[in-house]
């Protein structure tokens, strides 16, 4: 199997930026609960590796996308993650790239098949 190429590393950290927006917009979560609830909404067709997951809540931490403070700061055992207004904000922008994204692999898969099938 090629390489992952760089512009599918992109839309992978994209669309799993949008995951994790779209999760934090309806209630605060850890990153295992992120990870859980990714699983499910895509009946298992993405499973974040935890070494992707967290360096990109990191990011968008930084980026001030979403605030995370710790359950217990003295253990430090979860981080608990919700979205800011910027966060929101940056949600609305993602979709629409996603969207354009997903359209275009649609296209793609459309044609494809076309000629896989249905010659």
């Amino acid at each position: 199997m090629p390489p992952i190429d760089n512009e599918s590393k992109t839309l992978i950290k994209t669309v799993t930026a949008l995951f994790i927006l779209q999760i934090l917009a309806r209630q605060s979560a850890y990153g295992n609960q992120i990870a859980a609830e990714i699983k499910r909404v895509t009946e298992r067709a993405v499973q974040p590796n935890p070494n992707f997951l967290y360096p990109l809540l990191r990011q968008m931490e930084q980026d001030g996308y979403i605030e995370g403070q710790w359950e217990n700061p003295d253990t430090r055992g979860k981080r608990i993650y919700t979205i800011t207004q910027s966060g929101h904000a940056y949600r609305q922008a993602l979709k629409g790239i996603v969207h354009t994204k997903l359209l275009e692999l649609e296209r793609r898969h459309q044609a494809i098949k076309k000629f896989l099938f249905e010659n």
